[in-house]
């Protein structure tokens, strides 16, 4: 409708109200609102060109399927918010009331729980409560992705699965079958020993579950036990890895999971999916209390343009909170995004192997089929098939959102046409990502971006076993982000990582803040892996950034100037790996010829745009060249190259262990003094954006 008011002609919106104390055979006003956002939905559909907004009262939105946005839409735009800022929560869970839970009623396994929590552990019976439930599935490297299992959530936040030992790991003892391994095609189930006492106190526990780093400290895993020996102090594995185990490493190390034995403190529990019952031990003073049950995508937007939510909640579902394919112009701002088993957000079709039972071939090569609203084998297609589309559409954002607490990453970022180099322009800005490795540990980042053309900027990403940040793909910006305490179990990651493919080019870090980074293990900040190449890496800060914040593994024409590095055993490492243990990589038909035959590295657009590409097997692969380190600044820094430094070109940097002219030296990012003797030192050396770095949410 057309209205013209003071001289000014404006279009009119098209307003639908909703509320969980309304009426779906309503008028969906504000006085007559609608029940359900489905019902809305229905009703958008038939806007013909409008503007629509709909407008969600406060309180709980249960979802027992997926909401599907875009599907048989014709109105000109749509968008989802609160009424007035109320809070709105849109959930793939159930609300379990307090009193619906009751003592054990097994004397048997009430016998199982430790003494002292006997009293307050209760149990969940959810055949009685008609709630569909769903147990534990293996977590790890190379694994699809999947919904989780049912979880717990004690006002809002997430219960544990009980665990041994409560907070920490354990060495592998001796292995007697190491199981699949890397080169073995059929081998006997793992059996390892333990080498404490108190694992022989679940001789009675039968099949239980062990989580840990059993071979490479980048391959998490979590699998299921079919029995222990007290006799013999062995555990006997019920499932292969993708590494089989390994000893003699500090972090191969392992824990136990879901032992009624091990039910002891508050927050944790115990799912028994044979009786259809979870045993809990609540913290004191819980009011509320959500297990969740959807196993998939809370709302799916596809094949539509110029949709928007906003300040709305998306919580407790088992799989994504929020998936978009075939879009153009939608925007999720302001929302929170928690407690979820799958991925916050995905943008993009992920893939699926419906017939997949056994690790073989090697899982993160499997691949397996597009398929959409779900991650599944995506690590895989994208390592096997370079070209990989996932129809991510363009100009989408999510902007201000704050995703925290999720199963399996923070938010997957698809988009762009690698054939083409054609860039999608999806982004992902101002955003606070935290803890989002519950379930799956391994290369499932706080953002994973892949295809071309898009953009992560000022986020705050922390609090992270494994990797910030994962990419493929070409031409992204990483910019403006401030990353600490990721990749604190892991060994040989990093919190910006990616690799083994030198047609990845036209990449960007910059402006990053990286701090307390662990130096326990082989830990990077910017990782540049088996022969990548092309990285534009420039005015970052490295702080106490692992222990070795930059690594460039064998590649080429990597160009990192005007980075700041402070108090670190080593600044870059650098290797020629081609030339050893990697040199099948650039072999005739290896893997990097593959890819590179994939692209059409030859012919244009990759020929034109990266000129220096179409010479890459006239310039000896195999030796690492082009690397430029210039500009930068070296701060209390004990040894600035680890490797030989005719791998990289060095001009014009500064290494002190003087003050280089910080108005807070403990805090770098108030930036210099403009006085700043690093100014006088390095030629050239720029202000640098200080206060543009970090999300702005509190």
């Amino acid at each position: 409708m057309l209205l013209v008011l003071w001289g000014q002609t404006v279009w009119a919106e098209k307003q639908i109200y909703v509320s969980p104390k309304g009426n779906d055979q309503a008028e969906g006003t504000l006085s007559h609102p609608l029940k359900t956002i489905r019902a809305a939905l229905d009703k958008a559909n038939m806007l013909n060109n409008e503007d629509v907004r709909i407008f969600l009262r406060k309180g709980c939105y249960e979802q027992s399927a997926t909401l599907e946005i875009g599907q048989n839409a014709r109105y000109a735009s749509l968008t989802i918010s609160p009424y007035q800022d109320e809070s709105v929560s849109i959930s793939g869970g159930r609300e379990i009331a307090l009193s619906k839970m009751k003592k054990i009623s097994d004397q048997g396994i009430a016998a199982r729980l430790p003494e002292t929590a006997r009293k307050f552990v209760r149990e969940i019976d959810f055949r009685k409560l008609n709630i569909p439930m769903a147990d534990l599935r293996p977590s790890g490297f190379g694994r699809p992705s999947s919904p989780a299992w049912s979880e717990l959530f004690a006002d809002s936040e997430p219960l544990s699965i009980s665990r041994w030992p409560n907070d920490s790991t354990v060495l592998i003892g001796k292995v007697l079958e190491a199981g699949t391994g890397e080169r073995v095609k059929d081998a006997k189930l793992p059996v390892f020993q333990y080498n404490e006492e108190r694992p022989s106190a679940w001789s009675n526990a039968g099949s239980f579950w062990i989580g840990g780093y059993f071979a490479h400290g980048y391959a998490s895993d979590m699998i299921r036990v079919d029995h222990l020996d007290p006799e013999t102090h062995t555990i006997h594995a019920a499932q292969q890895t993708v590494y089989g185990f390994m000893t003699g490493a500090d972090w191969r190390r392992w824990y136990a999971l879901n032992l009624l034995e091990e039910l002891d403190r508050p927050g944790e529990y115990v799912i028994d999916k044979e009786n259809d019952k979870i045993y809990v031990y609540l913290p004191e003073g819980t009011q509320q209390l959500n297990v969740s049950v959807l196993d998939e995508p809370l709302v799916a937007i596809e094949n539509c343009r110029n949709v928007t939510l906003s300040k709305l909640t998306f919580e407790y579902g088992r799989s994504i909170g929020i998936y978009l394919e075939k879009t153009q112009h939608v925007r999720i701002t302001g929302c929170t995004i928690r407690n979820v088993g799958g991925v916050g957000i995905s943008i993009g079709k992920g893939t699926e192997t419906p017939d997949k039972q056994t690790l073989k071939p090697h899982a993160a090569e499997a691949g397996g089929s597009p398929k959409s609203r779900v991650v599944g084998d995506l690590m895989g297609r994208v390592y096997q098939d370079v070209l990989f589309n996932r129809n991510g559409g363009t100009d989408n954002g999510i902007t201000d959102c704050y995703i925290y607490n999720t199963g399996s990453g923070g938010i997957s970022l698809g988009g762009g046409d690698r054939a083409t180099l054609a860039p999608a322009g999806n982004f992902v800005e101002n955003c606070r990502i935290h803890d989002f490795n519950r379930v799956e540990k391994s290369y499932r980042p706080g953002v994973w971006i892949d295809g071309v053309g898009n953009r992560v900027s000022r986020c705050d990403i922390y609090n992270a076993p494994s990797m910030a940040i994962l990419f493929h793909g070409n031409n992204h910006i990483i910019e403006y982000c401030k990353i600490t305490n990721v990749c604190s179990e892991v060994d040989d990651q990093g919190a910006i990582y990616y690799g083994r493919d030198p047609s990845e080019l036209g990449n960007v870090i910059r402006y990053c803040y990286f701090h307390k980074l662990s130096p326990r293990h082989r830990v990077t900040a910017t990782y540049h892996d088996d022969g990548a190449c092309g990285g534009e890496v420039y005015g970052n800060i490295y702080h106490n950034a692992g222990s070795l914040p930059v690594l460039i593994g064998g590649g080429h024409y990597n160009h990192y100037h005007h980075n700041i590095f402070i108090d670190s055993p080593v600044a870059i490492h650098l290797d020629n790996r081609m030339q050893n243990w990697g040199a099948g990589m650039v072999a005739p038909d290896g893997i990097i010829d593959q890819r590179l035959k994939a692209v059409k590295f030859q012919e244009p657009p990759y020929s034109t745009t990266y000129p220096f590409l179409v010479n890459y097997w006239e310039e000896n692969p195999s030796y690492p060249h082009g690397n430029l380190i210039e500009g930068n600044l070296f701060y209390r820094i004990k040894n600035l190259v680890n490797g030989q430094t005719q791998w990289g070109e060095f001009r014009n940097n500064w290494s002190t262990n003087n003050d280089p002219g910080f108005v807070d030296p403990e805090n770098p990012l108030k930036g210099f003094k403009e006085d700043a003797p690093v100014y006088r030192y390095i030629q050239g050396f720029p202000q640098l954006p200080f206060d543009k770095i970090g999300c702005t949410l509190k």
